[in-house]
């Protein structure tokens, strides 16, 4: 039968009980490739030849309700009696062996790369969504942490490591900045999410006085900035590394 699936959001740029769009459709797709994947996993491992319909249904997520006063996504996991032999369940304790491992930064040893790329989205969803997160259910015990402070180099990966070419400029809104790990993030004029990896500030006196200080960025947030640094084009879209930001 159909299991459960519990997401508390905590700390959010929005106000508890609300959650934007943008951020509940990358939770929500990121969850759902999470727990495909999940059930494509377990049907080539101990049901090869069940159909595609079969996993679809057992991996199928639906948003069943949202807590008032506080951001509590309840969600279903699967449909009932897909197959009778408990393949619902069997997605939700694979869930949560990999959100333990995203917890202890311990990916378990049958993660393959394309569950590493799920789980990894699943963490920079989290992250746009919460400074901490929580995930349970009725059969789990809720695991709490801080997605934006976990390693996503630890987990196993498709594709090749990023490599950063000539500088770009962009333009935008600071949404988001993580002082100890040197990481903020941009909304840029297009609505894209543009994630800036050990950003320097530019000497700006009005700001940054003489001794230009890493943790006056966080005097920027909110406000529009321009960032410039080496890029990088892939599948979660545009990064800069080392680079410099300003106000606008």
């Amino acid at each position: 039968m159909a299991d459960d699936l519990v997401v508390r959001l905590h700390g959010g740029p929005d106000r508890d009980g609300e959650i934007d769009a943008g951020g509940l459709v990358a939770l929500v797709g990121a969850l759902q490739l999470l727990t495909t994947r999940i059930a494509r996993h377990l049907v080539d491992q101990s049901w090869p030849g069940r159909s595609a319909g079969v996993v679809e249904r057992s991996a199928r997520l639906r948003l069943v309700g949202v807590d008032p006063g506080a951001t509590v996504l309840r969600f279903a996991v699967g449909e009932d009696d897909v197959l009778g032999e408990g393949l619902e369940h069997e997605v939700t304790d694979a869930l949560f062996e990999l959100v333990r491992g995203l917890w202890n930064e311990v990916p378990p040893p049958w993660t393959t790369p394309l569950l590493g790329d799920a789980c990894v989205d699943l963490l920079d969803a989290l992250e746009r969504t919460s400074r901490t997160a929580s995930l349970g259910g009725s059969r789990f015990r809720e695991a709490s942490f801080r997605p934006g402070d976990l390693s996503r180099a630890r987990w196993p990966r498709s594709g090749p490591p990023r490599t950063y070419g000539a500088a770009e400029t962009v333009r935008g809104r600071l949404d988001r900045v993580d002082l100890r790990r040197g990481i903020v993030r941009v909304l840029d004029d297009a609505g894209r999410d543009v994630v800036v990896e050990g950003v320097v500030p530019e000497t700006d006196p009005a700001l940054f006085g003489t001794a230009p200080d890493p943790a006056a960025v966080a005097g920027l947030l909110g406000q529009e900035v321009v960032v410039t640094g080496p890029a990088s084009h892939g599948p979660g879209g545009l990064r800069l590394r080392g680079a410099t930001i300003r106000r606008a």
